[in-house]
């Protein structure tokens, strides 16, 4: 947990990159989501809301100015400051930050409620000196930054405007004068209430909101105590409070309250912040909330951004129901380290890879006006590709494309466009042979040759730019080769030239919610992503395994009262990326930091976070069956010109052998790592496909250059006795039914065998089997 902690202090918004939406979204980021009492793990109340070059601060808590240095964000560079009330938790930093944005060179505004003005000019004149002093280095003189501020005093239901951003005001229920504020800006809004209790008002103010950005008062703590922040003191008379017997109402809300309104104003996202030290019982809360309010629930974070296009970033608990379905790979061929092998069953070598489940197998619907239907997603594609097109032009051309007769068509995501890859596909180098998608349902050509291009340069870009940089210094966009079966992060501009890379596109309509996890912790090592349905495995294996060990580590784990854990296949791996994450830009791994995730020491020297295995063989190269899936959660190295860099980009997913040794190879130089981490999962639906045994075989068509693989199915399958001991370890390793594994028969080393066989008799019985992963 401690390392969990280290992590979430070091999220960086993804408000600050260069996507191509960040003009059009508005964005709130929670600097700080605490309360009065000191948090170590939270600062105290204050909201980032962004615009372009327009940027509002909302109160500013203790905490504030560490946070916004994690973002790399500036004070001077603020447009606003706003105050929702003045308690010291929400204008404790107010100081340093006005005189931050006093040092700037920006134009800045002022407002909040009476005394703002007072409690602006006073410091002035406190700190005059201070200021004089600091402006002289610059060549400046207070008197005409005095001329690049105002600072006004407002009441509820003044209106004014920050940038392009409208802003609204109600007075709202406190133990001072409070305002709570609205926040418009080309069809989106965001609400930040402040300190409040019940309003009759708010609902008003927040109607159809985006967001709402709410007190938490009334959380069910994990103790089972109810943070209804009881105290006499704070307690006020208030004409707008709701009707009760006792005309005395509590500083805060409950979490009927805030459910209640939250219904009457048909938000759409209810983000909860301002909580107090303590771990909170998501689960019990949620259901006090889900009696009034039955919209997307969010319990806010530090640095958590919220907005329209990033919004699976920030969800961390909401609907019990699943949203979406991961569709399988299509991999039903078993592989060893280097060969295609008769499908295992449970106990045997190689259990547990892709081809040993059946999960949400694709399907798809050919409407017959050149889109395809993704029966398990839900999502709508275009059959064809566009021409290739710069990433602005993309973003041009999909406002304007009409097909089938609709006209809502979007750049699909890197998740979205991922649920279209297959590994059934295999190539070569740099030679295709068979395609990483269904060509029987969407067209995808191969490079040109006459222009010089190899047959892999095909790749489709998705809306996803990467939040850091690739190469030397390259703006980076993430898309999917489905002729290669990878995905990595394309340079948006040609570094020689400067001009606009151009890629083909797939454009993508309904289903929106894909690709947006709904994740919460079950206090017990285990995180469910309620988008999906699957239950991971909160820590990782915490050191690098080949990938037949990997296999043996998920398939053994016992963790939350389960033994069900697997490997996840590439997509389902693919699904737990936060793509709003990286080393570079958040310096954590591409994860949401309600995991665990172990560091390295990459290559280049630099802290970084590991590879990850899936369950998936990635069929390429002169020995097609040798690797593997991973997908980086930490910069995806390559080594060009002698240089260790960032080649692709985290969140990419390449490929490493399966056993071997570590090194470089490829065009870009691919790090080649051999033994990299697990991260487990379970759930899906998953139905075994090994209940009875399949043999394959494989063989190469030379002929044609294509790789054809046959099944020669019902192959007798010799049953091990002993074999239903209700035990994985001794299941798998207990190759001749003794009841006891040898040291022959042991998958590790001298050492490990030794720690298992306590009684050294030269042999792990069924006393001394482990019951969990390996430590």
């Amino acid at each position: 947990m401690i390392k969990n902690m280290l992590i979430k202090l070091f999220i960086v918004s993804a408000i600050f990159t260069r996507a191509a939406y960040a003009e059009q979204q508005l964005t709130a980021t929670i600097i700080g989501s605490g309360s009065p009492v000191y948090n170590e793990n939270r600062a105290s109340a204050s909201v980032l809301i962004s615009n372009g070059d327009t940027n509002i601060l909302v109160d500013m808590g203790n905490g504030t100015q560490a946070n916004l240095h994690k973002l790399g964000f500036n004070v001077r560079n603020l447009s606003s400051l706003l105050f929702t009330h003045h308690h010291l938790d929400h204008n404790e930093e107010f100081v340093p930050v006005f005189i931050g944005c006093l040092m700037g060179n920006n134009d800045f505004t002022i407002f909040g409620p009476a005394n703002t003005r007072k409690l602006a000019e006073g410091n002035l004149d406190l700190y005059k000196e201070d200021i004089v002093y600091r402006l002289s280095k610059s060549n400046r003189t207070l008197d005409e930054r005095k001329k690049a501020f105002t600072v006004t005093d407002i009441k509820g239901g003044d209106t004014f405007s920050v940038g392009d951003i409208k802003i609204s005001t109600i007075e709202v229920p406190h133990t001072i004068y409070t305002i709570a504020y609205r926040f418009d800006y080309n069809g989106q809004s965001i609400v930040v209430t402040g300190d409040l209790t019940y309003s009759n008002d708010l609902p008003a103010l927040a109607k159809n909101a985006d967001y709402m950005i709410i007190d938490s008062g009334g959380m069910v703590m994990a103790n089972g105590q109810n943070n209804k922040r009881k105290n006499k003191k704070s307690e006020v008379k208030s004409s707008n409070a709701k009707s009760t017997k006792n005309t005395h109402v509590r500083a805060h809300l409950d979490l009927d309250d805030s459910g209640k309104m939250a219904a009457l104003a048909n938000v759409t996202n209810l983000v909860y912040t301002h909580f107090l030290p303590g771990d909170i019982d998501q689960a019990a809360s949620l259901k006090i909330i889900r009696e009034n309010y039955q919209g997307n629930v969010i319990f806010g974070e530090d640095l958590m951004v919220i907005n329209n296009a990033n919004s699976d970033a920030v969800t961390t608990s909401t609907t019990p129901k699943n949203n979406y379905s991961i569709v399988d790979t299509g991999q039903t061929i078993s592989y060893s380290n280097d060969a295609v092998i008769s499908t295992p069953v449970d106990g045997d070598d190689f259990f547990g890879q892709d081809a040993s489940y059946n999960i949400n197998q694709p399907s798809y619907t050919d409407n017959h006006d050149g889109t395809i239907t993704d029966n398990v997603t839900g999502l709508i594609w275009q059959q064809g590709l566009t021409e290739k097109l710069s990433y602005d032009e993309a973003l041009q051309k999909v406002k304007s494309f009409n097909l089938a007769g609709h006209t809502d068509w979007r750049i699909a995501t890197i998740k979205e466009l991922y649920s279209l890859i297959q590994f059934t596909g295999s190539v070569k180098g740099e030679k295709a042979i068979t395609p990483f998608i269904d060509t029987n349902y969407f067209e995808q050509p191969l490079g040109d040759a006459s222009q010089g291009e190899r047959e892999i340069d095909a790749q489709v870009w998705s809306s996803t730019e990467y939040v850091g940089k690739t190469m030397k210094n390259d703006d980076t966009v993430f898309g999917v080769n489905f002729v290669d079966g990878r995905i990595k992060g394309y340079p948006k501009y040609d570094p020689r030239t400067h001009e606009a890379n151009k890629m083909y596109f797939r454009f993508v309509r309904d289903n929106k919610d894909y690709g947006k996890n709904n994740f919460v912790d079950n206090h017990d090592g285990t995180i469910t992503d309620q988008a999906t349905g699957l239950t991971w495995q909160m820590a990782d294996s915490q050191q690098g395994l080949n990938w037949e060990e990997a296999l043996q580590y998920a398939e053994n784990l016992t963790l939350g009262g389960y033994d069900d854990w697997r490997l996840p296949n590439a997509k389902e791996l693919q699904s737990i990326v936060d793509y709003t994450r990286s080393p570079e830009t958040s310096h954590s791994a591409a994860i949401n930091p309600i995991f665990e995730i172990s560091s390295i020491i990459n290559e280049g020297g630099e802290t970084d976070y590991p590879y990850f295995w899936s369950s998936t063989t990635h069929l390429d190269g002169p020995t097609p069956e040798s690797s593997a899936v991973y997908v980086a959660f930490g910069k995806a190295l390559g080594k060009m010109n002698d240089m260790i860099m960032d080649v692709h980009g985290a969140g990419a997913q390449r490929s490493d052998p399966k056993t071997g040794e570590a090194m470089s190879r490829g065009p870009q130089g691919d790090m080649i790592r051999v033994t990299n981490y697990v991260r487990s999962v379970r759930g899906g639906d998953s139905d075994s496909a090994t209940k009875s045994k399949v043999a394959t075989t494989f063989t190469e068509a030379k002929s044609n250059g294509v790789i054809t693989h046959n099944k020669i199915a019902n192959e007798p399958v010799k049953k091990r006795e002993n074999s239903t001991m209700n035990n994985r370890f001794m299941n798998r390793l207990d190759k001749n039914g003794d009841g006891k594994v040898s040291s022959t028969e042991f998958k590790g080393n001298k050492a490990q065998f030794n720690y298992l066989d306590k009684n050294n008799d030269g042999y792990i019985s069924l006393e001394e089997a482990p019951t969990g992963p390996r430590k």
